[in-house]
């Protein structure tokens, strides 16, 4: 299988699949589809050799243009929304009349395409130089995922065993200020930028927490490894926690379950309890692979973008890891991305019952354009679409049975308190207690609401 690079939210993912060629494709001339697309490249051409002229050459000049040029065409040719030549030339060319003061042409050119990352309204879409990407490679993190959510950051989840879980942050929290500084209305790819930082440093964040005063949260910046897979073997059940989808996780997931199976001697477990609750994604390929090791047939996931006729589709192969066994995957709020799809494609296609609440929505890929010495550029490409044809991005993945504190009944699901769950585990999980009840029930769902309905709750 050929792997190519393609990236969601703001991490590289390996998919098997031939949409991230187009960030290979070398600078070409834009291909214009109007008047007024070469009256706009007119203008911007002519006011930025107004502005730098006096100091620079007409080939630095055309090297910048080139560039500017050649984002423009990027964008007008790919992002998921559609934006005209015409539209994004008179972005960069009212931003560069509003200049001040004397700068070189490829600085320009940089002042320019950041205006273009603002103006088409894409929390995901940034543009790195060089000299950034190579200096962002020695800082620390402090383990998050994150998004811009009316002009705030938002934590998605942060991740299992970083600094960022350690100090207290949860998934839903708004990052307010960092070290003091408001980050309101900041694009994401800044906001992260200044969360990170070196090695052993401390940051302070100031956070909104639904229901709880205004928090103020010292962590460290370090770097850290996420222990991706982990399990517990729970009598006849086999519990299976996915932090995070790594380089590695499917690979970590089969050597992992043949060390439970040659463990058990022979037993063989009435069920499977997969856990992405917190797991904020991570390699979208990697979560394509497990789902299909789970299904025998059936659509994982497509992708579609803004030709709709050229949507591309996952489908399963033959063979399933399980052998059929029952599988509950566990999810919350803080399930999103790569573990929608994992979710999801389980759930449509009757492997799967999800148990918990409804997942995060994040559900959008972006691809990466080199733009060779220059730096390189993401924004949204693509979206993706669940194998019973609902979007994840916005919508989430609703669970069959939803148990949180105040079990509401919604799009006829099962509700259940979780202070009427048995705890469970290590961790004397409540969640984790009703998957097992669950699966000692033969997944009757009926049965399962009626006994805990009248179990004490303590």
């Amino acid at each position: 299988m050929r792997m190519i690079p393609l990236f969601i939210g703001m991490r590289m993912i390996p998919l098997m699949v031939l949409i991230g060629l187009i960030a290979l494709i070398p600078f070409r001339a834009i291909s214009l589809t109007s008047h007024e697309d070469n009256l706009g490249l007119q203008l911007l051409d002519t006011t930025f050799r107004a502005k730098t002229g006096f100091y620079a050459n007409t080939s630095q000049q055309n090297r910048a243009l080139s560039l500017i040029h050649n984002v423009i065409d990027r964008i007008a040719q790919f992002h998921i929304k559609s934006f005209s030549v015409s539209e994004l030339a008179n972005f960069a060319t009212q931003r560069i009349r509003l200049h001040q003061g004397k700068t070189q042409p490829l600085s320009l050119a940089y002042i320019a395409i950041d205006t273009l990352v603002q103006r088409i309204n894409d929390p995901y879409a940034s543009f790195e130089q060089n000299k950034t990407q190579n200096r962002n490679k020695q800082k620390g993190e402090i383990g998050i995922e994150a998004t811009i959510s009316n002009k705030q950051l938002k934590v998605i989840a942060p991740l299992e065993g970083g600094p960022a879980a350690k100090a207290g942050i949860k998934a839903g929290d708004i990052i307010l200020k960092i070290n003091g500084a408001t980050i309101y209305n900041l694009k994401l790819s800044e906001a992260m930028k200044r969360i990170r930082g070196p090695v052993g440093t401390n940051i302070l964040l100031r956070i909104n927490r639904a229901g709880v005063r205004k928090l103020e949260l010292p962590i460290t910046r370090t770097r850290f490894r996420i222990k991706a897979v982990r399990h517990e073997v729970l009598g006849e059940i086999i519990y299976i926690k996915i932090a995070y989808f790594g380089p590695f996780t499917t690979k970590l997931f089969r050597k992992l379950l043949a060390e439970v199976n040659q463990s058990l001697a022979g037993v063989v477990p009435i069920g499977y309890v997969i856990d992405v609750r917190g797991n904020p994604g991570g390699l979208v390929g990697q979560a394509i692979l497990l789902a299909d090791a789970f299904l025998e047939k059936g659509m994982i996931i497509e992708t579609i973008g803004r030709d709709k006729k050229k949507a591309q589709h996952y489908n399963a192969y033959t063979g399933d890891l399980l052998n059929g066994a029952p599988i509950i995957i566990l999810q919350n709020a803080g399930t999103a991305s790569a573990s929608e799809i994992l979710a999801a494609a389980l759930k449509d296609n009757n492997r799967a019952i999800i148990m918990g609440t409804k997942s995060y929505g994040k559900g959008l890929v972006q691809t990466a354009y080199p733009f060779g010495t220059f730096g390189r550029m993401k924004f949204t490409t693509h979206k993706y679409m669940t194998a019973s044809g609902m979007p994840i991005h916005n919508v989430g993945v609703q669970p069959y049975i939803v148990i949180n504190s105040n079990p509401q009944p919604t799009n006829n699901t099962k509700s259940v308190s979780i202070h009427s769950c048995p705890a469970a585990g290590k961790a004397r999980d409540r969640m984790l207690g009703c998957a097992i009840k669950l699966h000692k029930l033969g997944l009757r769902i009926g049965e399962f609401v009626n006994a805990l309905s009248k179990r004490k709750i303590d």
